[in-house]
């Protein structure tokens, strides 16, 4: 079957979308058939047609997968004043001397000594690859760094803590991947980092911490590209291609947060008095 030029540019053939997948044809089928790939039958046409933005995302996640799996001395956790070093190292290579100012570094501490379950780190063998700071703020901080202020200067005193049953707005202060590395494994690390934080977030539902919103800013190609994979709306344009995102958790079909809604409700639901089916954990594979 061909496709005409105006289908083409939205639409793959059976043959070309099971390409891009790598798959043979028992497998494509099965594809099919269980709706793990979506059949798209247009008028008048009796062959099926499958989306290339859902194939195309398919076959990114597939690759990202299979380069994960050759990576070896991956590890993620939750980072403790002891990492400070090796975060603020990374920051310095990503955004420039600033980074690295000795009132950078005391902000850095403080933040984490005031709330010290917020920043997330990535190694590979031992160096940090990637890492991701998020703090929940009070609502004059959040008001703020949507006109603009940059997040490290919002002020410890409008830190609020992860405590079951409040309503909770984040801010993603920082996330960074090495610049030390081809583009690709680049994407990859990043992947993987957020991978680890849905596990973080899984179990801040499990113990009833509800995140209500989530907001970031970037003004990089590749940081804005993560941030709209990930589900985030652009909500304000700052000048100089800076834009702030909002990622709304209640109304968000995001896949990350598929976890911590089912961890959420379940939660909320043992608070009524209702039995419901403990949520089944998952675990990030990493070879050491």
């Amino acid at each position: 079957m061909k496709l005409s030029k105006e289908l083409a540019n939205v639409y793959y053939t059976a043959a070309e979308a099971r390409a891009m997948l790598g798959l043979d044809e028992e497998a494509f089928q099965y594809w099919g058939r269980t709706e793990r790939i979506k059949r798209i039958y247009l008028p008048n046409r009796k062959q099926a047609v499958y989306s290339k933005k859902e194939v195309n995302s398919i076959a990114n996640k597939m690759e990202t997968a299979m380069l994960a799996e050759k990576l070896t001395g991956l590890e993620y956790r939750q980072a403790t004043l002891n990492d400070l070093d090796q975060e603020i190292g990374l920051a310095h290579l990503v955004f420039g001397t600033r980074a690295s100012l000795p009132e950078m570094i005391k902000l850095r501490r403080s933040f984490l000594e005031a709330n010290p379950n917020t920043t997330f780190h990535l190694y590979d063998g031992d160096h940090l690859v990637a890492y991701m700071n998020l703090f929940p703020f009070d609502q004059e901080a959040i008001d703020k760094f949507k006109e603009g202020e940059r997040g490290w200067f919002l002020g410890v005193d409008h830190l609020e803590q992860f405590q079951p049953g409040k309503p909770l707005e984040c801010i993603i202060i920082d996330m960074a991947t090495t610049q030390t590395v081809p583009p690709a494994r680049r994407g990859t690390y990043a992947q993987i980092l957020l991978e680890g934080f849905t596990l973080n977030i899984e179990e801040w539902g499990l113990r009833g911490i509800e995140i209500s919103k989530v907001y970031a800013a970037s003004n990089t190609a590749s940081g804005i590209r993560i941030l709209k994979h990930a589900g985030f709306q652009t909500i304000k344009e700052l000048g100089n291609n800076r834009y702030v995102f909002e990622l709304d958790i209640n109304t968000s079909k995001a896949r990350i947060l598929t976890g911590y809604k089912e961890a959420i409700k379940q939660w909320k639901e043992q608070q009524n008095g209702i039995k419901t089916t403990p949520t089944r954990r998952r675990r990030i594979k990493s070879e050491k």
